[in-house]
């Protein structure tokens, strides 16, 4: 069986450019949902400057933004240009004047020490090859006390389930798979011990379960396209993409409730301070 494709920064970068356009805006909007949620969680005071990592469609950008005011100045760095573009378009839209985006490595950030009352990162790092710089450089870049705010998928129940788990099943039945480099789910004891260990201290986590519900399988399989995901679905010749997707959804419909496909996913919400 061949080894599965590693998510390179050249990998993450042109499949979110390739979905910038639908990212969060397939199905129902749940990374503006819990965006929102961690920014309503977090000890931001008007006037704040703070970093969004990964920022994507300004999910956590957005709301910060409104958050810290017009006194406030609020940084979105992803490695996607194209993402990048479409959330400026969207904060224009706004009115919001405090917000800039650059494209940037989340592992090399291009700022002073002790530059920023908050950094956030949601959803995000599990995409960094190297989670220790990143985490590090995050660190770095907080001013003392500052705090940090992170999301990430709980490992139990497992992520997107059971529609990810049986996709990622059936591409390595199919030996095509694109792995991220580090693990794409935590426990809240793991992701404790990890923050702990770059000097973050006074951690607190909450975690929920989510129920999302799909209209169909189509709309599901439209949500995926949007995810990393993509680029394991993508990186199929046109004729096995077309095989897959239908063995796939035909293994989801009996799955069906009446209002449509119930996906469980479970978030850890992080606050932590430097």
């Amino acid at each position: 069986m061949p080894e599965p494709k590693v998510a390179t920064k050249q990998i993450i970068e042109r499949t979110f450019d390739e979905a910038a356009t639908s990212y969060d805006r397939v199905g129902p909007s749940i990374f503006a949902r819990f965006g929102e949620s961690l920014v309503e969680q977090m000890p931001l005071a008007p006037g704040a400057r703070v970093l969004d990592i990964a920022t994507g469609k300004g999910a956590v950008l957005l709301p910060a933004a409104r958050r810290v005011g017009s006194e406030g100045h609020v940084i979105g760095i992803d490695l996607s240009g194209a993402i990048l573009q479409e959330t400026e378009h969207i904060a224009h839209a706004e009115g919001l004047t405090n917000a800039e985006f650059r494209k940037m490595d989340a592992e090399h950030l291009l700022f002073p020490d002790k530059s920023f009352d908050a950094v956030t990162c949601a959803f995000a790092i599990f995409f960094f090859p190297d989670v220790d710089a990143a985490l590090s450089e995050m660190y770095r870049v907080l001013k003392p006390g500052g705090s940090l705010a992170i999301t990430n998928f709980n490992k139990t129940p497992p992520p997107f389930n059971p529609g990810l788990p049986m996709l990622i099943q059936q591409s390595m039945a199919y030996q095509i798979k694109v792995q991220t480099t580090t693990q794409f789910a935590y426990t809240p004891q793991e992701l404790k011990a990890l923050l702990s260990r770059f000097g973050f201290h006074s951690i607190e986590m909450r975690s929920e379960t989510n129920n999302i519900v799909y209209e169909s399988v189509e709309d599901w399989w439209a949500f995926l396209l949007t995810l990393a995901a993509r680029a394991t679905i993508m990186g199929m010749d046109e004729k096995t993409r077309t095989q897959f997707k239908d063995e796939y959804l035909a293994k989801l419909r009996p799955m069906l409730n009446r209002d449509g496909l119930h996906i469980s996913l479970g978030v850890i919400y992080t606050l932590a301070k430097r």
